[in-house]
């Protein structure tokens, strides 16, 4: 009789067990798929914010673009678009601007630093020509502190005639 009742006592324990083993399973996969979907969400992000930090970082390169081509000037194109002061001078003679995640340009060292997002470095070369001056400025973005991972370059000029070689379509009657 005892050997009925163990029997049957193992019989009893042996479904549970494989209940457990099957939502053990279960679980596993819910939590595995869970973490798929989790880094799906995290990638999508990441590259939703980097869109988003391209595209303004387009629009100012184009504004610039725009302005230069008019005042013929990187450092009035760039106080145009980004604000009095904003940018510092390099040993080059480069212009760097860097940016927060909201676009706004930082002015401080510090606030460069701590808060920095977007980097953008303008170059000019300029040379005078009888007629006027014909100057190219040459904008880079691109993240801060990781220069490989370049978001724009473009090159843009400016002719600004100067009327005041020969005649210059002055009416000297």
């Amino acid at each position: 009789m005892t050997g009925l009742i163990k029997l049957k006592q193992k019989h009893r324990k042996t479904p549970m067990n494989l209940f457990f083993v099957e939502l053990l399973i279960v679980l596993l996969f819910l939590s595995i798929g869970g973490a798929v979907v989790l880094n799906m969400f995290v990638t999508a992000d990441r590259k939703a914010v980097k869109s988003a930090r391209y595209e303004q970082a387009l629009t100012d390169v184009q504004s610039f673009s725009e302005v230069y081509a008019l005042t013929g000037d990187i450092d009035a194109s760039a106080d145009k678009v980004y604000g009095v002061g904003a940018a510092t001078v390099g040993a080059d003679g480069s212009r760097t601007i860097v940016l927060d995640e909201d676009s706004k340009p930082l002015v401080t060292p510090e606030g460069r630093e701590a808060y920095g997002r977007v980097t953008v470095q303008l170059f000019e070369t300029a040379e005078e020509t009888v007629c006027g001056r014909y100057s190219e400025a040459e904008i880079l973005v691109f993240e801060t502190g990781n220069t490989a991972d370049m978001l724009i370059e473009q090159k843009c000029s400016a002719y600004i005639p100067s009327f005041a070689a020969g005649n210059g379509g002055g009416n000297d009657a």
